[in-house]
């Protein structure tokens, strides 16, 4: 079960990684908003997966709340409200303003702040 829920948390790096390289070379705004609507979709599965499989993994082998898993539940809350200001932050763009390039500024820091909290876990986790 466990590597159930690290290939998830694997699959959400690479997207954060390739959505950072993606609104560093995409400089159509139309298909950079249209790539950010459509891979949001991916990204709550995974994140499900990984809420649904850590879940599962607590219940299964009895787990109490040790700092691990605390930090991993402050991450997933973290990372999710990331998202969340992503998501709203680029729905409510117009591309093709001036403007928009303050919209890529914000969404590039909001997936440089998960990847970071992506990395502090992931590091992290094996030394609790």
């Amino acid at each position: 079960m466990l590597q159930l829920h690290i290939w998830p948390v694997v699959g959400l790096a690479l997207l954060v990684f390739l959505n950072i390289l993606v609104i560093l070379k995409q400089s159509d705004d139309r298909k950079l908003k249209k790539y950010l609507r459509i891979q949001a979709i991916a990204w709550t599965t995974l994140m499900s997966m990984i809420a649904f499989t850590g879940a599962t993994i607590m219940a299964f082998m009895h787990l109490d709340f040790t700092v691990k898993i605390v930090l991993m539940i402050v991450a997933a809350v973290a990372l999710s409200s990331l998202e969340l200001r992503r998501h709203y932050l680029v729905k409510d763009a117009r591309p093709g303003n001036e403007c928009f390039a303050e919209v890529r500024k914000k969404a590039l820091r909001y997936y440089l702040y998960q990847a970071a909290w992506l990395l502090m876990i992931g590091g992290l986790a094996p030394q609790l």
